[in-house]
């Protein structure tokens, strides 16, 4: 269960989808701008990809831009000119998303075709790496509100939080040929797969408000723990969530037989039978329906799912202290602990 305690002080009106909604037609105004001036067919499937092509189409929660500008807000500087790094942030995101729904041969998201099962894997990887580009060059735009040496320490914080991210990619989807992955690998690739671009947006916003050295350690720290509770919660999606609100079927996580925190711990603390049972049918070259339904039998058998909520619970906890010790102003520092809040509790 959630500890309640923790949550009294971060009760208010605002909710988090009143924070996100807040920003969210400046940030779509920012992606837009970035497009602008490419009219060539691929740029196309990047306006299709997030949500850009039509009236209506969701492009996404764009929680890393938020972070990045309701930081800057919070620090007391105005949000507007640090639009172009929010956008950027939003952009490298993306460009992730579509290179693993590649690798990943998923064909929805967002409740609509991915853009490799549309256009195909080639034109799949050519619309990633073209994200990824603007991304970059959308930095320029933070002139003439900020120094050439800002501009530059943003984009080494991005860049490096990107290798960092791809590196978590490949760790997970190494850990996809392991039969047992150690808690503290798994944690150490979700750190770098989720919670470097989280960790570079909290602290871009950070360093574009001006930050100090002492506020730019916390605020990097908060976004680490804000990664792993992220990650952790995306993973419970995975085995429990419902395919109405996370448009993936029930146990997806499971089916693929990815090395998601719900198996990684019941590795780690079944019993010997039921260990055994799990690795046998982990050793299949595909899993049935009636696989994904025994090991969720399995995982009830060994308490899982509270195992793993005991986790997001140790990072919820951790994130409210952190946001306590950074000095955001009085409704920042409320609307962040609501977004905290809303990391472990969301559905989707």
């Amino acid at each position: 269960m959630i500890d309640r305690q923790l949550r009294t002080n971060s009760e208010t009106a605002t909710s988090a989808a009143d924070i996100l909604e807040r920003y969210r037609a400046p940030i779509e105004r920012g992606l837009r701008d970035s497009l602008e001036s490419y009219i060539d067919p691929v740029y196309d499937m990047l306006r299709y990809h997030l949500g850009l092509d039509e009236p209506g189409s969701n492009g996404g929660k764009a929680l890393r831009p938020t972070l990045c500008l309701l930081v800057c807000e919070a620090l007391g500087v105005s949000w507007e000119a640090g639009l172009p790094a929010a956008a950027s942030l939003e952009l490298i995101h993306n460009f992730s998303l579509i290179h693993d729904d590649i690798q990943d041969g998923d064909l929805e998201r967002r409740h609509r075709p991915t853009v490799w099962s549309k256009w195909g894997v080639p034109m799949g990887i050519n619309a990633g790496d073209a994200m990824f580009c603007l991304a970059t060059l959308n930095l320029r735009h933070l002139r003439p509100a900020y120094s050439d040496t800002v501009v530059v320490e943003v984009m080494e914080l991005l860049h490096e939080a990107t290798r960092e991210m791809i590196d978590g990619q490949y760790l997970d989807m190494s850990f996809e040929s392991m039969l047992e992955v150690p808690i503290e690998s798994y944690l150490n690739m979700i750190a770098c797969k989720t919670g470097a671009l989280l960790r570079a947006s909290v602290e871009t916003g950070a360093l574009l408000a001006g930050a100090g050295s002492t506020v730019r350690h916390r605020c990097r720290r908060f976004g680490e723990v804000l990664g792993r509770l992220f990650q952790i919660r995306d993973d419970m999606l995975g085995v429990w969530g419902t395919t109405e609100l996370t448009g993936k079927a029930v146990g997806a996580d499971i089916l693929r037989k990815k090395k998601s925190l719900p198996i990684v711990m019941a590795l780690a603390h079944a019993a010997a039978p039921e260990r055994a049972t799990l690795l046998d049918i982990y050793r299949q070259e595909a899993l049935s329906n009636a696989d994904v339904d025994r090991v969720q039998e399995l995982f009830s058998k060994i308490g899982v799912q509270e195992r793993v909520q005991d986790l997001a619970n140790e990072a919820h906890a951790e994130a409210s202290v952190l946001v306590e010790s950074i000095n955001f102003d009085d409704r920042g520092r409320s609307e962040m602990l609501t977004l905290v809040n809303f990391l472990l509790e969301r559905d989707h």
